[in-house]
């Protein structure tokens, strides 16, 4: 069995792909505390808008269905999951 770390980068991963214009650039770190799920997600500049959607929509809908994932696979494991969408800091924005 993968262990949660594995299993939850490998879903978020796959799930980010098939959202983006640009697949390639998807990165995922997942770190584990004792009290949390931590996802990082880095994505190309002009997808981050996709990520995050309208009022936090999408993020908060992707951070809801990995704890599923997660309780489904470790249900006795009370840890919260929070998603971080990473943006470059001297990525310039066109808008």
């Amino acid at each position: 069995m993968k262990s949660m770390s594995e299993m939850i980068t490998v879903f978020i991963e796959d799930t980010i792909k098939l959202m983006v214009d640009s697949p390639e650039d998807v990165y995922v770190n997942v770190s584990i505390s004792t009290k949390n799920v931590i996802v990082q997600i880095r994505v190309h500049k002009t997808d981050c808008g996709k990520i995050i959607g309208k009022k936090g929509r999408t993020i908060e809908s992707l951070k809801i269905i990995t704890a599923a994932v997660k309780n489904t696979n470790f249900p006795h494991d009370a840890r919260l999951v929070s998603i971080e969408v990473l943006e470059d800091e001297n990525d310039s924005y066109d808008y």
